[in-house]
């Protein structure tokens, strides 16, 4: 854990990710670097949450982050870092030089910083342009000696990037060579920097043509993943560039039939029980109401989560992160007054219940959801079930085997 947080933010930063995601997967963590300095290039996609996952991930670096994240006391409560001013921010272009030294320093005394290079987040179909602080970075670390930065590309990818106990993975690339032949001017040194790091980043992301393409092969990847140890980043990879004829030709065929049918979906996907449909029914009765007690018992934070979700965010690339900027306080008050309230009735023994149905409550999140939507579509529609699993499997026998998590 790194010495340059403060306690607070060490305990934001662990508590955090693991309150608001049900999992957080790192495929290929064999690439992380042991020893310093390096450079992690991060591609950045649901606004500022974005680095409460890759500090997880990626072992606690020094982040590089937006002016407007320490503008007031409330934003600094939750983010940390070497600030720096964006094209769209307002502040002086001294804000930039002083956080350039402030990041050479980092990496000079062996430390890990990360970076956003395309200095905002987006969830559409492809990256943003890359700008080219990241080379300029690694270039006045060389030219200054000493041990040269390991620069690792890092991508990140939600299932459902504005649902609250959803999934995601960080994706850690194969390390950039900063070495430069002898003789070249600053300028083609910079454009050889740039040109690798963008390799490397895009190797890491998903770039699609068009968002409706994006959301059609993030179902499927989805799709994939349940049931099996595949890897959702690399379903998507293997359909990034076609999607194989016998997926489109079984969905053609089957999306009429889903028109039709008044089924529910979860993430995008009609899901339906992969075994026993008794067994799934059992599971949501006994599962369902322990989960429903338990956001009963903490109402007042999921609601004020939920409605920031829906009223404050101008884009989805934001809807995750004012559910945690309203619900996180809302909790922690919610918390204080809890704990007050047992104390003072001296009824210690129901501040464990409430704790431990909370807690039972927050884990089962995400299975209860989807053990829902299962029972339902099978009540409702069990002609389609063979259809949707068959569906399933075709998409299974034509991802190609590096599609699974090694």
């Amino acid at each position: 854990m790194s010495r340059d947080y403060g306690l607070w933010h060490r305990l934001v930063y662990r508590l955090v990710p693991i309150l608001y995601f049900a999992r957080i997967t790192v495929t290929h963590r064999e690439r992380l670097p042991r020893n310093g300095p390096v450079l992690f290039l991060a591609l950045h996609r649901n606004g500022a949450l974005d680095g409460l996952v890759y500090y997880q991930a990626l072992r606690g670096p020094i982040f590089m982050i937006s002016t407007q994240l320490r503008r007031n006391w409330f934003a600094r409560l939750f983010f940390t870092g070497i600030a720096v001013k964006r094209t769209k921010d307002e502040g002086e272009q001294q804000t930039n030089n002083d956080a350039l030294q402030a990041c050479t320093q980092v990496l000079r005394r062996g430390g890990k910083l990360c970076i956003f290079p395309e200095g905002t987040s987006t969830l559409g179909p492809r990256h943003l342009p890359f700008k080219s602080g990241a080379a300029w970075l690694v270039m006045n670390c060389l030219d200054q000696g000493g041990t040269p930065p390991q620069v690792v590309p890092v991508g990140i990818h939600y299932q459902c990037p504005w649902a609250f106990r959803a999934r995601v993975e960080v994706v850690v690339g194969t390390p950039i060579a900063v070495d430069l032949p002898a003789n070249l001017s600053a300028r083609e040194r910079l454009r050889i920097l740039r040109t690798r790091m963008q390799a490397g980043l895009e190797a890491v992301g998903i770039n699609v043509p068009t968002a409706q393409y994006q959301e059609t092969i993030q179902q499927l990847a989805y799709a994939s993943t349940l049931a099996t140890p595949r890897s959702y980043f690399k379903s998507l990879k293997a359909l990034e560039r076609e999607m194989p004829v016998p997926i489109r030709q079984a969905g053609e065929k089957l999306q009429p039939e889903l028109n039709r049918a008044k089924l529910w979906y979860h993430q995008g996907v009609p899901l339906f029980p992969m075994g026993s449909a008794g067994l799934y029914c059992l599971a949501l009765l006994l599962l369902a109401p322990l989960t429903a007690t338990g956001i009963l018992l903490n109402l007042p934070p999921y609601l004020a989560g939920w409605y920031a979700g829906r009223k404050f965010p101008d884009d989805r690339n934001v809807i995750s992160l004012w559910k945690l900027l309203v619900g996180a306080p809302v909790l922690c008050l919610w918390l204080v007054a809890v704990t007050v309230s047992c104390l003072a009735l001296g009824r210690p023994l129901w501040l464990f219940a409430y704790a431990g149905l909370s807690w039972l409550a927050l884990v089962m999140y995400y299975r209860v959801k989807k053990l829902a939507v299962a029972v339902h579509n099978v009540l409702v529609c069990p002609h389609l079930r063979k259809q949707v699993l068959n569906f399933r499997d075709t998409v299974l026998q034509n991802l190609p085997a590096e599609a699974v998590e090694e």
